[in-house]
């Protein structure tokens, strides 16, 4: 091993070859932490975000803001915009009649006044207000469990289903071999260069009318729900272009004398399926998995189109807090944090699955 060696004539210090790496190794965790932060920054952002009041949404907060005391000028009207206040719930809390109509320009210490309620007690039923009104309006009325609930089982089906018809049709068309396949193989292609909105009306009128054709359908209730999320669904797992290139692709390149041999020694088309391919199958599950994840579960558009608004998921759900005129923007951060944050989840806990699918065909042996 070299030794470091200084020259007094041109003023160098050599690193020996550990130095050297070890330098490398610290330049290599200082890029990787710096992609770390730069990464996670976005969702810090987001996260302080849900604890902003809705009228200062405009300004950039990089670290949760004290929670402001509430003013007794402030008008009731305005405190429903930016907090989302239920009147209803409020006037229950304070003891004030529910048959009462209190003007939208009334301040609270016009209500203090009239319902002879203590200004402690009003600020106290404010505290934290502009700080948790977010998570208080998506949690305390339960409303956001039904779109939670409805994304995960439209999410987890439609993965299931893309995946298992995905590499039926991978099967079927692997090889290429005859003119019906490269024909129907031409026909999944062809849906890379169609626009999504150019064909969503005649898709909802198809769809809308086999819904029609079950009893008690056009009537809200279990019959009309359960229709309607299995739409979504079906639409999810019809055959995309990129799924079946993947499993097209790697079905391809696994010999056929594989399934000859388990042909031979008495096994079904089925078993083969399910014992020998299956398990040969990981890298394009995890990837196809991976990929579609995200998008199936940030959807909006089909869910907001085929679903009622008592049966929707958590995107169209928390669209329900924008508005024409105006918007809480407190809730709609809140929102899309509670969404992401799932996502963040699966990955980071089943990280190693995920790694470990994509790098099964990486290395020989």
């Amino acid at each position: 091993m070299m030794e470091s060696t200084f020259r007094p004539g041109k003023g160098r210090l050599r690193l020996t070859v550990s130095q050297q790496k070890r330098f490398l190794d610290l330049a290599v965790a200082l890029f990787l932490l710096l992609y770390t932060v730069i990464t996670l920054f976005p969702f810090y952002v987001l996260f302080v975000r849900t604890f902003i009041a809705t009228k200062e949404s405009t300004d950039l907060h990089l670290w949760i803001p004290p929670a402001e005391e509430i003013s007794m000028d402030a008008q009731l009207g305005n405190l429903a915009v930016y907090y989302n206040l239920d009147i209803g719930e409020f006037k229950e809390d304070l003891g004030i009649p529910v048959t009462d109509y209190i003007p939208a320009r009334t301040t609270l210490e016009q209500i203090s006044q009239e319902y002879s309620i203590p200004m402690e007690k009003m600020q106290r039923y404010f505290a934290g207000f502009s700080t948790y009104s977010g998570w208080i309006t998506l949690f305390s009325r339960g409303e956001l469990w039904g779109p939670v609930f409805r994304t995960l089982l439209i999410t987890i089906a439609s993965l299931v289903g893309l995946n298992a018809l995905s590499i039926l049709t991978g099967y079927g068309l692997a090889g290429l071999r005859r003119k019906d396949q490269m024909f129907i193989y031409g026909l999944y292609l062809l849906q890379m260069v169609i626009p999504p909105m150019l064909i969503i009306l005649p898709q909802f009128m198809i769809v809308q009318r086999l819904v029609r054709l079950l009893p008690h359908s056009d009537v809200a209730g279990p019959t009309r729900y359960a229709a309607q999320i299995l739409s979504v669904v079906l639409l999810n797992i019809q055959g995309g272009a990129l799924t079946t290139m993947i499993y097209t692709s790697t079905i391809a390149t696994i010999p056929p004398d594989l399934e000859e041999s388990a042909m031979i020694d008495g096994a079904s088309r089925w078993q083969y399926l399910r014992h020998i391919l299956l398990p040969l199958l990981k890298v394009p599950v995890a990837a196809v998995t991976v990929t579609m994840l995200p998008t199936i579960w940030n959807q909006f558009l089909q869910p907001y189109i085929y679903l009622d608004v008592a049966n929707t998921t958590l995107l169209p759900f928390i669209q329900q807090y924008t508005g024409q005129y105006t918007t809480n923007f407190q809730v709609v951060y809140t929102g899309v944090f509670v969404s992401v944050l799932p996502l963040v989840i699966v990955y980071v806990v089943f990280r190693r699955w995920f790694v470990s699918g994509v790098m099964a065909g990486a290395v020989k042996g």
